[in-house]
């Protein structure tokens, strides 16, 4: 401080948020010497949420983890919230637009689940469930103001292989087989991106479908199942009496930012 003031009429000035009012207070009456906690130039680090409210600030500049709002003269500076805030779920393909301030996106990526296979007579077989949708998860930068392309694997008919979901070409997951016997599918693969899953097997001889990550088997048998969330295949069918297969689900990107 270049001047020395009377602590107990600061007290008069802090409210009952704890923040100091500059009434009485001139601009030029603090000096700011760099230190712990503090950078070169007079910089201050702000923390928490702090609210200047001084005509004499011309310029504010943010750090790690802090945002900047308002305008010269009425300043408030908020600390970021931890972690992802903000989640968009993609049900179809589309495009998504990072926001000027978002450089860092969690995405998790399901492809769609495989159709299960109907069951037939001669020769007499009960048909498998279809393979659940892989998954691939990215956690990582991507860059702010910029378009990524998303595809996402529509849901398809009983017998019929899923299909493929994608957040451009960072995290990409396959959709799960059908066999057209009486043999389970395979699941999907996920592939980039930083942690990948495949999508179970459908169980064979009229069988569920096989789960995604998030689960959605359909139910095989007499009365075989469509998958039933993102990602799930769908349950066989049985030769007697002779049943259809259930159709595989459609996959699903979320994006979290």
């Amino acid at each position: 401080m270049s001047n020395a003031f009377n602590l107990s009429q600061l007290a008069n000035n802090v409210n009952t948020s704890g923040q100091v009012a500059n009434t009485g207070l001139q601009n030029n009456s603090v000096t700011v010497t760099a230190g712990t906690g503090l950078s070169g130039g007079g910089a201050v680090a702000l923390g928490g949420t702090t609210t200047l409210t001084n005509a004499g600030v011309t310029s504010i500049v943010a750090g790690s983890n802090v945002t900047i709002s308002g305008s010269t003269g009425a300043v408030t500076v908020n600390a970021a919230a931890g972690g992802f805030s903000n989640m968009q779920v993609f049900t179809s393909p589309g495009t998504f637009t990072t926001p000027s301030s978002t450089t860092k996106i969690k995405v998790t990526v399901v492809g769609g689940g495989g159709g299960g296979v109907s069951g037939q007579i001669s020769p007499t077989i009960n048909g498998g469930g279809g393979g659940g949708g892989g998954t691939a998860i990215y956690v990582g930068p991507v860059t702010a103001s910029t378009p990524y392309a998303v595809t996402v694997g529509a849901a398809v008919a009983l017998g019929t292989t899923g299909n493929t979901s994608s957040f451009a070409a960072l995290a990409s997951a396959t959709g799960g087989a059908t066999t057209g016997s009486s043999t389970g599918g395979a699941g999907g693969a996920g592939s980039a991106g930083t942690l990948q899953f495949t999508g179970n097997y459908g169980v064979s001889n009229a069988g569920n479908g096989g789960s995604s990550f998030l689960g959605g088997a359909g139910r095989g048998g007499s009365s075989a199942l469509a998958g039933t969330n993102y990602g799930g295949g769908g349950g066989g069918g049985t030769a007697s009496p002779t049943t259809s297969g259930g159709g595989g689900a459609a996959g699903v990107v979320v994006v979290e930012y």
